[in-house]
């Protein structure tokens, strides 16, 4: 066949394929445009998930008479002058493709009227031929309106999901750049009805409330924090905010939103201790770098970047995304947390056991290392609540604000003989109470008071603090301290003990290579390991937090560990640390003495340790007072 120019139709559709996928790539672009032209409030209309209609109207400066026309044309942009500005782009749209490729497959209407203009422009275009210009009287800014996506490519149709999907989709694009341009106010509109609605007050967490809801803005913890060049802003949200997909990491670079690999691994690194395995911690967050350290032109649809030098960004980026958790505190209700202060009394653990029998003592049990595991830290990051009527979008019901002062709760009966009320089959259960003089006085300075109240099913400590009940995870919370204790003493250089006997161990020839590729590693993660002989090794120094556990098998775990991981150096480090913390931590079905319980709980109330195991699993839920007495109907 010969060879032939395309015409412009058919060069317009080709192009419309990489720009439009689907209506919520319409607004996208049709939204940047907006925010490119200024526009403090911007309206998303949509009709069958926007197949049938897309509507978006801002108050930017609008477009000259003279000039509508010429923005429909390919290439065509007032945002590029040069070649070099490439290297130095701060609009969003640059390429000039948007609204010619939206126009040949479409309908489209453009309304706009420039600052200053007494009329407007109303111009129309059916799948990019047949344009129409005429005067219009209109508002300042522009409102774009396309009906019927891909009429004229009916394969491109079929491939379009259901309306709800795709309306999903939209939601999901117009929030993502509400969130990013918090400045600007958004009102989304599905079908007549309004979705959601932001004030625009430049309120990163309002946004985030707006889209999300107030028990989402409210837990996220923020994180603001420079080096050099690169700056870091926005909220992270772990823990019960944690997701299972990467759906909800919203990223930014110089207020463009992209989806960046490098900025997932970065995150998910520093949250991986607070973030369940299997889950992805959300975020809405903002990367400031100098314009030519980041490339944009990647791809058509401008999701996608380049750094200039991604080994540098990357370590800036994790490092200052470590400072959100600087101090964090495992009690955080989301409220500004008092420090906490234990109750000034003596407690004594009874054990009341079902029917009387003798019982034999249980063995003497190996010390555990619960003392001195972390330092104590006053600072923690907070995490702000939403004011009840400033954060309210005009549409939404209010929300409940501070609750009614709870009332205390009574107890009017012996609690063994309630436990028969209630169920026989608690008859053959223990459970530890906490037996306190009623004499004692509680501490009265500063700080809150909590209250030991007991142990249940040898695993869960459980704490009166405030106007709420704590259930503590004692092998969770034991194994977050040795972790917490673990990192401190790397850092400080002091994470070894020198062994008064030293471990001599019989190794494969494989574990042997591993052990002499992995020296230095060791050596950072507090082993003074040596070879002794053919076949065997000898172990001079351990990590101190590791106590008086058997070594052995933790030591011959790490080394399967070690040819399991072959990754990074700090991937692997972090790991190891995991496996030591698991394997020296207490247990759940462990007793723990009266001093024990005491010890692990002022330290996890006091110190910074995150209410995270390393796994990410909880150490500690919260019942509030109101709550229970919601449960036993004392109040609505």
């Amino acid at each position: 066949m010969p060879i032939r120019i395309l015409d412009q139709a058919t060069v317009g559709r080709i192009a419309a394929g990489e720009v439009v996928e689907r209506p919520a790539s319409v607004v996208k672009e049709l939204v940047e445009n907006s925010l490119d032209a200024g526009a403090t409030s911007i309206t998303v209309e949509m009709k069958q998930g926007g197949i049938e209609l897309l509507r978006v109207t801002d108050n930017g400066c609008g477009i000259e008479p003279g000039q509508v026309r010429l923005a429909f044309e390919n290439h065509a942009t007032s945002k590029l002058q040069s070649p070099e500005q490439l290297d130095d782009i701060r609009t969003l749209g640059f390429r000039g493709e948007a609204l010619p490729s939206i126009a040949s497959v479409a309908h489209v209407e453009m309304t706009t009227r420039a600052r200053g203009q007494e009329s407007g422009v109303r111009l129309s275009v059916d799948g990019g031929r047949d344009m129409r210009v005429v005067e219009a009287g209109c508002p300042e800014g522009t409102t774009v309106v396309m009906r019927d996506l891909f009429y004229n490519i009916p394969v491109r149709r079929e491939f379009l999901k259901k309306p709800q999907y795709e309306g999903s989709l939209v939601h999901d694009v117009v929030a993502r750049l509400m969130i990013g341009n918090p400045q600007v106010s958004f009102r989304l509109i599905n079908n007549g009805r309004t979705v959601f609605h932001s004030f625009g007050d430049g309120q990163l967490r309002h946004a985030v409330f707006a889209a999300y809801g107030r028990e989402t803005a409210e837990k996220m913890v923020p994180v603001d924090a420079a080096q050099g060049g690169t700056r870091i802003h926005g909220l992270l949200g772990v823990n019960d905010l944690a997701k299972p997909t990467r759906a909800h990491e919203l990223f930014f670079i110089n207020g463009r939103s992209v989806r960046c690999a490098l900025l997932s691994k970065a995150l998910e690194e520093v949250a991986r201790t607070r973030v369940t395995i299997g889950l992805y911690p959300m975020c809405a967050l903002e990367l400031t770098l100098p314009p030519n350290a980041v490339d944009v032109n990647v791809h058509p649809n401008k999701l996608e970047v380049r750094f200039r030098d991604e080994d540098a960004t990357y370590a800036a980026v994790l490092e200052l995304l470590g400072t959100a958790f600087q101090g964090e505190r495992v009690l955080d209700f989301g409220r500004d947390a008092a420090p906490v202060r234990p109750v000034e009394r003596t407690v004594h653990i009874v054990e009341r056991p079902p029917m009387p029998a003798p019982q034999t003592p249980a063995p003497p049990q190996d010390e555990r290392p619960l003392r001195d595991a972390v330092q104590p830290r006053t600072e923690a990051p907070t995490r702000t609540a939403i004011p009840p009527q400033a954060a309210e979008p005009p549409h939404m019901p209010p929300l409940p604000t501070q609750a009614p002062p709870p009332r205390a709760m009574e107890m009017p009966a012996p609690l063994t003989r309630l436990r028969e009320q209630a169920d026989p089959a608690l008859s053959n259960r223990q459970i530890e109470l906490i037996d306190v003089s009623s004499e004692e006085k509680p501490a009265q300075k500063g700080g809150e008071e909590y209250r030991v109240i007991g142990v249940a099913f040898k695993t869960y400590i459980i704490l009166e603090v405030g106007e709420a009940l704590l259930l503590i995870d004692q092998h969770a919370a034991h194994e977050r301290l040795r972790y917490e204790a673990y990192c401190r003493d790397l850092e400080e250089g002091t994470a070894s003990q020198q062994l008064l006997t030293p471990l001599v161990l019989r190794v494969s020839a494989r574990e042997m290579a591993l052990i002499q590729d992995n020296l230095a590693l060791l050596n950072e993660s507090g082993y003074a390991v040596e070879p002794f002989g053919a076949q065997d090794i000898r172990v001079t120094a351990v990590p101190h937090v590791l106590g008086k556990a058997e070594l052995k098998p933790i030591f011959l775990d790490m080394l399967d560990s070690l040819g399991r991981l072959k990754s990074a150096t700090l991937d692997v480090r972090r790991a190891e640390i995991m496996q030591m913390s698991c394997k020296g931590a207490v247990k759940g079905g462990d007793r723990l003495t009266d001093s024990e319980i005491r010890v692990l709980v002022e330290q996890m109330l006091q110190t910074g340790a995150p209410p995270t195991c390393p796994h990410g699993r909880p150490v500690v839920r919260a019942v509030q007072q109101r709550e229970l007495e919601k449960w036993f109907k004392r109040i609505q």
